[in-house]
């Protein structure tokens, strides 16, 4: 048994990629049998690229932790707010799917941003959840200019920065409880902003996504 909290972090090493340890979080709920992992394939990455195109069934991967602190309060009696960017949204599906599936009734706001269409992912799903609990809202914003958004969408696109929608659509964060994972800019933009608001750092709960060497794509 691996036993984590919602939002927290793995290192995990492949047969394919000896020595290379990289960190990814876990997406799936901690009651949840299967471990399951959302990485980014980064061109000439010495690991993600290894896994996209080698790794199958029945090969080795080590997997070590739990790690991290930014993981779901759940005793938590207010609303939420997460942010994600790019494959910081494994952890955030973890912290709302946990949260919603243990009868949290408070509202839950996720944020999910990307450079361009071709980087969403997962859209079916954040529609579903929608669909199923009346208290969790998601909303899909491209950061990159003159981006021409798709057509039949489950959930409508917004243009601009991931940071400045949300300060547009929050002027006031009192009582939230607050989780940003993904890009150390957009994660630190995301801080700055909630501080701004007057939000305790108690409140607000921040895993950023180094690089590892390479450009290798660090995603826990």
């Amino acid at each position: 048994p691996f036993t984590f909290s919602a939002g927290q972090y793995a290192q995990m090493e492949c047969a394919l990629a000896p020595g290379l340890v990289r960190d990814f979080s876990m997406a799936n709920r901690p009651d949840q049998a299967v471990l399951e992992f959302h990485i980014r394939v980064i061109s000439g990455g010495s690991v993600s690229q290894r896994i996209a195109s080698g790794l199958k069934l029945g090969d080795k991967v080590k997997v070590s932790g739990p790690l991290g602190t930014s993981y779901l309060r759940a005793d938590h009696a207010g609303p939420m707010l997460c942010i994600a960017g790019g494959s910081g949204l494994a952890p955030v599906k973890s912290i709302v799917e946990t949260a919603l599936g243990s009868g949290f009734v408070h509202p839950i706001h996720v944020y999910f941003g990307v450079r361009a269409e071709r980087d969403v992912y997962f859209e079916a799903e954040l529609a579903q959840l929608q669909h199923q609990h009346g208290n969790f809202k998601s909303q899909i914003v491209l950061s990159g200019s003159g981006q021409t958004h798709a057509t039949n969408t489950l959930i409508p696109r917004r243009q601009g920065w991931v940071t400045d929608i949300v300060a547009g659509d929050f002027p006031n964060l009192t009582g939230f409880k607050l989780y940003f994972a993904g890009p150390p800019p957009m994660v630190e933009a995301a801080t700055e902003l909630s501080r701004s608001r007057g939000v305790p750092v108690r409140d607000i709960h921040a895993d950023a996504f180094y690089p590892a060497p390479r450009l290798e794509k660090v995603a826990g």
